[in-house]
């Protein structure tokens, strides 16, 4: 038997306020989130200058400074698939993932292919018509254990009865 595949190709986009939510998610399970620090603005940097970026101003109420984070899109991807796992978002353990930087959102791309065992024979790639039909020793009878045919015509209706005039 042959191999069957399937080929999957998802987008994630993931919108700035998202962005912010999965980074935020990410800083705080590691412990390097401040503590009741408030994002006061947040910026996709992709100036073309530097790698991409996301940039967070964050406000710290014990220092009353507004800092700001850079985070990279190796940062931003694990930030992304961490949200994913988190909010039980399915990804594929091994499809491919690559980030793509939009004006205003991240994309997460996801690439897959799963190899499936075929139910049939593998195809032909020869043209319609030049494969002869099988032959068989009793040509042209149907043996009793063969199924019917994929194909049914109809049968003709009869001609509509003709209806006696209104006799009013």
């Amino acid at each position: 038997m042959a191999n069957t595949l399937i080929h999957e190709n998802r987008r994630l986009q993931f919108p700035l306020d998202t962005l912010v939510d999965a980074l935020i998610e990410l800083e705080d399970k590691q412990g390097h989130w401040p503590p009741k620090a408030t994002v006061v603005g947040a910026s996709i940097d992709n100036s073309g200058d530097d790698e991409a970026a996301v940039v967070l101003s964050i406000h710290r109420p014990e220092g009353g400074a507004i800092i700001e984070r850079r985070y990279s899109l190796s940062l931003l991807a694990a930030a992304i698939v961490n949200y994913c796992v988190t909010m039980r978002v399915p990804i594929p353990r091994n499809s491919t993932k690559t980030i793509q930087v939009a004006a205003d959102s991240v994309v997460l791309m996801l690439e897959n292919t799963v190899m499936l065992q075929s139910r049939h024979e593998e195809l032909s790639t020869l043209p319609p018509g030049t494969v002869p039909p099988a032959t068989s020793p009793a040509a042209g009878e149907a043996s009793p254990a063969a199924p019917e045919p994929d194909t049914v015509h109809p049968e003709v209706p009869p001609p509509p009865a003709e209806t006696p005039p209104d006799a009013a």
